[in-house]
């Protein structure tokens, strides 16, 4: 893939966008940035300490644990971005991410991060509080219809009375 080709996919995505062009430019000018990977492939196994920030750029990826292999806990398209909690807390990565297709990946490393100029550097940061926060409010809505699903649930099967503890 040539650097115009990872120019023009970069600028499209979302998280990206207030990144600019000549930041951009520079990203896709680095080879070692851009991950390509097969379908099967893993781009994250769950119990890595790597801290990398990730974003699709081509193909789709699947999240599983280790614990539920079969199970897919998200589906990932272009444009998405994961591996944002790491960079800022550094634990062990909870999840796989797998290629569910021929993916290529812009990878962003702490290195990179700290290349950036400071304006570039607080744009991303808020990019990648804005992806945590929307992550939060989506885990809250998926929260709350689980636990009107067990009301219902515990209701039908004669357990009014029935509590769980919901409390984190």
């Amino acid at each position: 893939m040539t650097k115009q080709e990872r120019l023009k996919l970069m600028q499209e995505v979302p998280f990206l966008k207030d990144i600019d062009n000549i930041e951009l430019d520079r990203m896709a000018g680095c080879d070692d940035y851009f991950l390509y990977f097969k379908e099967g492939e893993y781009i994250i196994h769950q119990g890595e300490s790597e801290t990398p920030v990730y974003i699709i750029l081509k193909g789709k990826a699947i999240v599983t644990r280790n614990q539920n292999p079969n199970s897919e806990l998200a589906k990932m398209k272009y444009g998405a971005v994961f591996g944002t909690v790491s960079v800022t807390e550094s634990p062990l990565r909870q999840t796989n991410v797998i290629a569910q297709n021929d993916a290529v990946v812009f990878k962003i490393e702490n290195e990179l991060i700290e290349s950036f100029d400071e304006e570039t550097n607080k744009k991303f940061c808020k990019l990648r509080k804005d992806v945590l926060l929307e992550r939060l409010e989506k885990l809250t809505l998926v929260v709350a219809d689980l636990k009107a699903e067990i009301a219902l649930l515990a209701v039908e099967e004669g357990e009014e009375n029935a509590e769980f503890n919901w409390d984190f």
